[in-house]
């Protein structure tokens, strides 16, 4: 069996994919695309579910991205097989594709060509092919063992609520998968609404959440965090602007809500469900609120998050926390007459001129599905800006509009899923590879601004 497996890999390998790995800007797409495909067939099949093969292929799609938006209900379209390929697409695409290509090449012992071997550790961010290991032990260990431990709260919780070990084997799993990966999804058509008075399990998967959107690398630094000790600019940016993020998004959800979708509830209760919209709509998409009935606060508050979305090296969408940071320091610098400096380290104007450059084509890419879908579709033109945000961040929040969605709107919400996936690591490395420092200098040109 190990040889046969070794000799398709190979032919993959040798013939598909040794042109890919020549460049990131390629690998990414080309390998993602593919397995959005693959899963798409898988899940048309008859042993996986109902699903036409436009829904199955947005169903991969929402799935290899971790997005989490939804044209059909995956608790009673999809069969247990279509649900355990849903989840397997969820696993992979949240580890990321050279995680796991690289994982292939270590198990079967093939050698990673030169080419190759150095987009890894570009990827990776190591120096050497040894390095390249110890971040995919990092990671898988990481992954798994969180996920382990989420599965098991979440498999007894959902246990002794239902007086069902099968059923809560089957939400545990699945849940803990979903919620690491930030995917969204959730095997009860309601998604997490019905528990949004559960703190264990409202809080484990806001846990699950968050520590799937860091990097692993910067998650082991977390304790020395708590602790005040100095760490390196990235981790502390990393940390500070999550934190900040969360008590915002929380405080001002509680607002914008206390009389509205959290009306009725304790404050306890309303207080649990600002806290974990406030975490999902960074990443993740699960609902614990009909996002239907939210006031315009709430609504514009959610679009912000879901933009900015969660951090580098982790499994979130959106520009990522260090963008949106980097250009928040650079403004305070700029206003301030101070130089572009945190933590006695100095931010380059490359950084500045890449974070400029991802934040103008992300905005331009979400300006353009927006304004597709409202020139083409029938729903409220808040809703589809909406889902366009939640698509393009890969959140998966969605006011409903996504369900009404014509085959026209549903392949646009496909691409723009696509794209909010692969498109701001394409930007990182195809910048790496442009921005270059000149000793040439010229005369500076006077631009009014005003």
């Amino acid at each position: 069996m190990k040889r046969i497996a070794k000799r398709l890999y190979g032919i993959f390998i040798d013939n598909i994919y040794s042109e890919a790995v020549k460049s990131p800007v390629r690998i990414l797409p080309i390998t993602f695309l593919f397995l959005c495909l693959l899963g798409g067939v898988l899940l048309f099949l008859p042993i996986s579910g109902t699903m036409s093969f436009i829904d199955a292929l947005f169903t991969a799609v929402s799935g290899v991205c971790v997005t989490g938006l939804s044209v059909s209900d995956i608790a009673t379209q999809l069969t247990i097989f279509g649900q355990f390929v849903l989840m397997l697409l969820i696993q992979i695409g949240g580890l990321g594709i050279m995680s796991i290509s690289s994982i292939i090449f270590l198990v079967l012992g093939k050698k990673m060509s030169v080419t190759y071997e150095k987009n890894a550790r570009s990827m990776f961010d190591v120096e050497s092919k040894e390095e390249i290991r110890e971040s995919l032990y990092l990671i898988f260990k990481y992954t798994f063992m969180l996920e382990f431990i989420g599965f098991i709260i979440l498999f007894l919780r959902f246990s002794y609520l239902h007086h069902d070990f099968i059923f809560g084997f089957r939400q545990g799993i699945f849940l803990a998968v979903s919620a690491f990966c930030n995917a969204g999804y959730a095997l009860v058509s309601e998604n997490l609404i019905p528990y949004n008075g559960d703190p264990f399990i409202i809080l484990t998967v806001a846990f699950l959440i968050i520590f799937g959107g860091i990097a692993p690398v910067t998650a082991i630094t977390l304790p020395k965090f708590l602790k005040g000790e100095k760490l390196p600019p990235v981790s502390t940016i990393v940390f500070i602007t999550t934190l900040i993020l969360l008590f915002a998004g929380t405080l001002l959800f509680l607002i914008s809500e206390s009389g509205g979708v959290l009306a009725g509830m304790s404050f306890s209760d309303k207080l649990l469900n600002s806290f974990f919209n406030s975490v999902s709509a960074r990443t993740a998409g699960f609902s614990s609120v009909d996002l239907n009935s939210i006031s315009c606060g709430s609504y514009l508050t959610l679009v912000f998050l879901m933009i900015v979305g969660g951090s580098p090296g982790g499994t979130a969408g959106g520009i990522k926390t260090t963008t949106f940071a980097i250009l928040v320091i650079t403004c305070i610098n700029i206003f301030s007459g101070k130089k572009n400096v945190i933590r006695n380290r100095e931010i380059s104007p490359e950084t500045v001129y890449k974070a400029i450059g991802l934040i103008f084509v992300y905005l331009s890419v979400l300006m353009i599905s927006v304004i597709l879908l409202i020139t083409t579709q029938s729903a409220a033109n808040t809703k589809l800006a909406f889902e366009v945000v939640s698509a393009m961040g890969t959140v998966g929040l969605s006011m409903g509009a996504t369900t009404a969605l014509d085959a026209f709107g549903k392949l646009v919400i496909i691409a723009t899923m696509f794209i909010g996936r692969v498109m701001p690591a394409m930007i990182i490395y195809y910048l790496n590879s442009q921005i270059t420092e000149f000793d040439l200098s010229y005369p500076k040109a006077k631009i009014s601004l005003t």
